[in-house]
């Protein structure tokens, strides 16, 4: 007889922070929160039926909304792996926009501000939505503040206008002026 059983869970360590608000999709300028490891965690392997140690590690990022109002969305838990194709490489590598270098801290990220992408995805028992980290990039130089030049902009002197094209036609005192049209919209420049 086969009894099904229920998936090992795998609690993401900042659940309690992030409560049950589901926040926003969209791109927002967010700040890395905390970072949490987890050490000798006992999980699944992946496509196997084995068990294995691992040491994880998550994101927790907050941002606020055009209204204002402050969210928490965090990362999918990811092994602790310098291996160029873990999903922690990746990860870091889209936050960092470079790759990161080995023997580096990535807890020194906290404090950090990065454009964050959210998503909604099903959950896959089918009982609603949850806020996922979509993408991941280094904030661009100057985003988000206000610009100031340097220097006054010069004022370029308005352009004087052309005298218009003698046209065949006669005036007489009495006559009313010609008439002048739009040139068409279906003209290609």
């Amino acid at each position: 007889m086969a009894v099904l059983q229920q998936p090992v869970s795998h609690t993401n360590p900042f659940a309690q922070q992030i409560g049950d608000a589901l926040a926003p999709a969209g791109t927002f300028i967010a700040t890395v929160l905390d970072i949490r490891d987890e050490f000798g965690v006992t999980r699944q392997k992946f496509q196997s039926t084995e068990m294995e140690k691992v040491d994880l590690t998550c994101f927790l990022f907050g941002f606020r909304d055009a209204q204002g109002n402050p969210h928490r969305v965090a990362s999918r838990q990811m092994r602790i792996s310098g291996n160029e194709k873990s999903a922690l490489f990746g990860f870091l590598k889209s936050l960092l926009g470079r790759a990161p270098t080995f023997g580096w801290d990535y807890c020194s990220l906290k404090g950090a501000k990065c454009l964050l992408t959210v998503e909604h995805v099903q959950r896959r028992d089918g009982s609603g939505v949850f806020a996922a980290i979509a993408a991941l990039s280094p904030v661009p130089a100057g985003f988000g503040q206000s610009a100031q030049p340097a220097a006054p902009m010069p004022v370029a002197p308005a352009p004087r206008p052309q005298p218009a094209p003698p046209q065949a036609q006669v005036l007489t005192p009495h006559a009313a002026a010609p008439e002048i049209t739009a040139p068409d919209d279906d003209v290609p420049f």
